[in-house]
């Protein structure tokens, strides 16, 4: 940390925020806690690469189990699996298929102290799959292969694809997502009730951490980076694509906070096109949800909400942060710097063919030469109270400024970036107290001073 509010990243961002709104209204209608309160009587396992097998019982420190999936045989509804610290080398996708329930999640965590890492290569499409409820993932590193990969080889491998080729486990080699969550799938098998949190993912060759026709997926405190390199598909460092909706309640339902995403891109033309070619390399983005997945009718769009706040994505290949073809998004209190790397017509955060949507009490920082915003085939967006710097706005509201937001150290090098405003920042007081994330990216209460600062921070 640095005075008190910035970050460095070449460790984890570790928070410990709880569940909230933005304004009472909304609050009122949240329903689902990003995790249970402990359960009485629940077990604990333990698993050590170093020193564990899958023989022991694993349910003390001295006798370990090797592998969290011999902890997901042993677990039930409220029982944790810890993980030690070790560098684990799975040949094969971790699947996390056995549900909790919604009094007693399932939670798979590092140990208290731990860093565990699992690394990831080879033939794999998913390195994390998670396909039951109830379920949290804490703490954890997960890193995949990119840094061994070559553009040459990626795009080879796309080129193969296109004329014909059949070879998956060439392609699953360049598009190997990080943790995914559901689809595609039969609705009775829809994930939902899901907690990734106080996570790392990185240098996945395709997405970091996604969630398709899910429902109640939070993603918190996570540092996602380096993703989304090689695939042929289209990926982000988070996504949320066609969700659905497992019960009638229309508040906030998917919640996304809290997390750093950084130097996610594309560099290989999207397969699912013709012709094929870039698309995304988000940071964040909410895709899709006013119809089913693989379906054009939208008679069935997604009613619940989605909350998009305090989160910092920058110097990624396509935007910051984005909804595409959503309703029912608010994106409040985040910070985004020098995106549209890679896609250079895309904006820093923007909504595009959305409706219901509300971009309020953000900085947005784009590139020299850049965009701050769009508004295409929008109906109902907000942007309001926010502070745009570097490029051009498309809409602006009301009470939106164009000024330097004055960071304390502006760079796209995570181990000394610090994006809080400075005393004197015209960022300072200059949001909305209708609709705001009530702590900062810290934890720390808003409002400090007069009204809310914009951006992630909560200047002190």
């Amino acid at each position: 940390m640095k005075n008190g509010y910035g970050f460095v990243l070449s460790g984890m961002l570790f928070l410990s925020t709880t569940l909230m709104g933005c304004d009472q209204k909304e609050v009122d209608n949240i329903v689902a806690p990003p995790k249970p309160p402990p359960t009485a009587g629940a077990k604990r396992y333990y698993v050590s690469d170093a020193t564990g097998s899958d023989v022991n019982n694993g349910t003390s420190t001295s006798t370990p189990l090797k592998t969290i999936n011999a902890g997901q045989v042993l677990a039930v509804p409220g029982d944790t699996v810890f993980i030690m610290n070790g560098s684990y080398m799975p040949a094969s996708t971790v699947q996390l298929l056995k549900s909790g329930t919604a009094d007693k999640y399932i939670t798979y965590k590092a140990y208290p102290g731990h860093t565990p890492k699992f690394i990831f290569s080879g033939s794999i499409w998913n390195a994390v799959s998670i396909n039951g409820s109830y379920v949290v993932v804490e703490g954890i590193e997960f890193q995949g292969n990119n840094q061994n990969l070559t553009y040459a080889d990626a795009l080879a491998s796309f080129n193969d694809k296109l004329g014909g080729g059949t070879n998956n486990n060439l392609y699953a080699t360049y598009n190997m997502n990080g943790v995914s969550i559901g689809g595609p799938n039969t609705e009775s098998k829809f994930p939902h009730h899901i907690v990734i949190r106080n996570c790392k993912i990185h240098d996945f060759p395709g997405g970091g951490l996604g969630a398709i026709q899910t429902d109640y997926i939070t993603f918190e405190g996570n540092t996602i980076y380096n993703n989304a390199w090689y695939m042929m598909y289209g990926g982000s460092g988070i996504s949320i694509l066609t969700p659905f909706d497992s019960d009638a309640n229309t508040g906030y339902k998917n919640i996304v906070r809290s997390n750093i995403c950084y130097s996610n891109k594309t560099t290989i033309p999207w397969i699912g096109i013709t012709p094929a070619r870039l698309s995304d390399g988000n940071g964040i983005i909410i895709d899709v949800n006013k119809r089913p997945y693989g379906s054009s009718a939208t008679d069935k769009p997604y009613k619940g909400r989605t909350l998009v706040e305090n989160n910092i994505s920058f110097n990624n290949g396509g935007s910051g942060i984005h909804a595409f073809e959503a309703a029912h998004v608010d994106m409040i209190n985040n910070t985004t710097y020098n995106n549209a790397q890679i896609m250079v017509d895309y904006a820093d955060m923007y909504a595009n063919t959305c409706d219901d949507v509300k971009i309020m009490n953000n900085i947005v920082y784009s590139k020299p030469g850049g965009k701050c915003n769009s508004n295409t085939r929008n109906t109902n967006v907000t942007y309001d109270y926010n502070i745009y710097f570097g490029g051009a706005t498309a809409v602006k509201g009301a009470n939106d400024k164009v000024m330097d937001p004055q960071f304390i150290n502006l760079s796209t090098n995570p181990a000394v970036a610090n994006f809080s405003p400075a005393g004197g920042s015209p960022a300072i007081n200059s949001g909305t107290q209708s609709l705001f994330a009530p702590k900062d990216i810290t934890g720390v209460a808003r409002p400090k001073g007069g009204a809310i600062d914009c951006g992630a921070y909560e200047v002190q």
